[in-house]
């Protein structure tokens, strides 16, 4: 029959439904699917061009070949089986058929899902049989029932997906899992269980992982049904097919909130314990503050000069560095307490500590020894320079006072000399500080 006479009976077929000769031609050739035309003698009346996509074969090439040359395996069989089926036609989809494989034009074979459909009677031929074929899909259920058996039965959910991430099958843990029927995922992406928990960082990087090919490791948030979050550990692993196309994805998952809420529940513990520890190295770091210093003036107190001068002085000797002191001593304190209040000698005080602690070098030790005596430890400083020190104390002190009288200090100075000890350089620097404030005060006195 000449291609005119075909279009003619296409034509024809395609009226009868409401469907024009482009329209059928388009739907043919732009089928997703690898489509041939079987008559009942088995020869091949046309193909469209995804036969060659798929198996190699130009579509011209295979008409009058016998489609036994695309299914070479048990030619005998294979004809009896083609003659019942024309006796007995009827849909036969992917689903319900078992996979085959087709042999390519290079003589490898490809594991091919198979559907056929009987025809009306075109072109003048009847007994006609399209043939739709694509490449096959894994199924777990097309090598072995033990193998269903074995997925339906295992405690952890089992998800393939196309590598669009489309739901392909599900077994009954991912279900429990998930709360949704295997009707309710299949066909679905699986963004459908996203929680909102992940950034798109972290679905960027799941991707960029399996599409490349390798296994993806690593605990999810999704969601259920219901909306409850949940905790998955999963592995996702790429299934490749014989010729090493990637075609689907492989996700094992253990329902892991449980654990997850428990790791929760002891990091808030671990996050309060840490905390409660900072409260207590808090605290005890103010009661070593508070042994080492004055509540008052907040300068260190007797104790922390009883247990850093001989270190000091220790120090001095090993380097042969020098090591002065100033002592200094609020003239008539008492009197303005008598006078003024106590209220008023603690500012006269508080003043003094802070000019002190301005003035004085990160190195240098200052001291409340008790009542308005004071006392400054200075390594690596000479007796001069102590004494230019206490002259600018002695000044400061004098102009940043208020009150009037002013109050006035008496300061002594002296330095380390060799073979003296902490307590015979203490004397020295005391007795400076007498002699100032009995010839007079608000004097310096050297030693």
């Amino acid at each position: 029959m000449d291609q005119a006479a075909q279009n003619s009976d296409l034509t024809a077929s395609g009226e009868r439904i409401g469907i024009s000769l482009p329209m059928l031609h388009a739907i043919y050739q732009y089928s997703p699917d690898a489509i041939i035309i079987v008559n009942g003698r088995g020869s091949i009346v046309t193909a469209n061009a995804r036969v060659q996509e798929l198996l190699g074969y130009e579509p011209k090439e295979l008409i009058g070949q016998k489609v036994e040359t695309l299914v070479p395996g048990n030619p005998e069989r294979h004809a009896e089986l083609r003659a019942e089926y024309i006796k007995n036609p009827s849909v036969k989809p992917m689903t319900t058929r078992p996979v085959l494989e087709a042999k390519h034009r290079d003589g490898r074979n490809v594991a091919v899902d198979i559907s056929l459909s009987p025809l009306p009677a075109v072109m003048g031929q009847t007994g006609l049989v399209e043939a739709s074929i694509r490449r096959a899909v894994p199924r777990m259920d097309a090598t072995s029932n033990l193998q269903r058996i074995a997925m339906d039965a295992a405690a952890n959910g089992i998800v393939i997906t196309d590598t669009r991430g489309i739901i392909q099958w599900v077994n009954p843990a991912a279900c429990r899992i998930t709360g949704y029927s295997s009707d309710e995922l299949i066909g679905k992406n699986t963004n459908m269980l996203k929680s909102g928990e992940h950034d798109d960082g972290f679905y960027r990087n799941l991707w960029l992982t399996i599409l490349s090919g390798r296994t993806w490791y690593g605990d999810i948030a999704n969601r259920r049904k219901d909306g409850t979050l949940y905790y998955e550990e999963q592995h996702i692993a790429p299934v490749r097919d014989d010729e090493g196309v990637l075609t689907h994805f492989i996700a094992i998952k253990q329902d892991v909130t449980a654990r997850k809420h428990a790791e929760l529940e002891l990091q808030e513990a671990n996050d309060a314990l840490r905390a409660q520890l900072n409260q207590i190295e808090n605290l005890q770091q103010k009661l070593r503050e508070q042994a080492t210093r004055d509540p008052l003036t907040e300068l260190f107190n007797r104790r922390y000069l009883s247990d850093s001068l001989g270190r000091e002085i220790a120090r001095a000797r090993r380097t042969g560095s020098q090591l002065s002191a100033v002592s200094i001593d609020v003239d008539s304190f008492k009197v303005l307490n008598d006078e003024k209040g106590h209220d008023a000698g603690d500012q006269l005080l508080t003043l003094l500590s802070k000019i002190i602690t301005t003035n004085t070098r990160e190195c240098d030790i200052a001291c409340r020894l008790g009542g308005d005596e004071f006392l400054i430890i200075m390594p690596s400083a000479s007796t001069a320079q102590a004494q230019k020190r206490a002259t600018e104390l002695q000044n400061l002190f004098c102009s940043h006072q208020k009150q009037d009288p002013r109050c006035t200090i008496s300061i002594g100075v002296t330095s380390l000399r060799d073979g003296e000890d902490t307590a015979e350089f203490l004397k020295r620097v005391d007795k400076a500080l007498y002699r100032a404030k009995n010839g007079g005060k608000n004097r310096i006195c050297v030693d």
